[in-house]
C-alpha cells in the first residue's frame, strides 16, 4: 500500500500550485490551460486537505483522499468532522465538477476557468488558516 508522509502532501500541493499558475496561466495563459487547471486544481487542494486532516491526527496514516469522492454529497461522510468542514466540502465538491467538466471535452468560457481558479484560491486560504 501507498502511503504518503505529511511532507509529499506538501510537495505535491506545491506542484499542483505551480503547474497551475506559473507554467499554467504565467506561461500559456487561462483559455489555453483549462485541463491543465481541471486536472491540477482538485487534486492539488485534495493534498492541501490531506497535509490538514493528517497534521491535526483526524486520518490514520494510510488514509488516502479519492478526488472522484467530491463528485456526491457523500463525501460528508467519508471525511472526519474539522473546523469548517461543511463550507470546505461544499466548495471542494463545486470545484470537482468543475474541474471535472474544464478537463474533458469543448473548450469552456474562461469565466467557467476562472471559476476553477477562484475556488482554489478560497479553499487555499481557508484550510491553510486551519494548519
Amino acid at each position: 500500500m501507498f502511503f504518503m508522509r505529511e511532507e509529499e502532501h506538501e510537495k505535491a500541493f506545491n506542484e499542483h500550485r505551480e503547474t497551475i499558475f506559473e507554467w499554467g496561466i504565467e506561461q500559456r495563459g487561462i483559455s489555453n490551460s483549462q485541463r491543465v487547471i481541471g486536472l491540477n486544481a482538485s487534486r492539488g487542494i485534495l493534498e492541501l486537505l490531506s497535509l490538514y486532516l493528517h497534521k491535526k491526527k483526524l486520518v490514520l496514516s494510510g488514509f488516502q483522499i479519492n478526488h472522484r469522492w467530491f463528485k456526491s454529497n457523500k463525501i460528508y461522510e467519508k471525511i472526519p468532522d474539522f473546523e469548517g468542514k461543511n463550507e470546505i466540502l461544499e466548495k471542494l465538491i463545486r470545484l470537482e465538477n468543475i474541474c471535472e467538466k474544464i478537463s474533458y471535452g469543448t473548450s469552456k468560457s474562461v469565466e467557467e476557468i476562472e471559476e476553477a481558479i477562484k475556488l482554489f484560491n478560497v479553499l487555499e486560504d481557508k484550510i491553510k488558516k486551519l494548519l
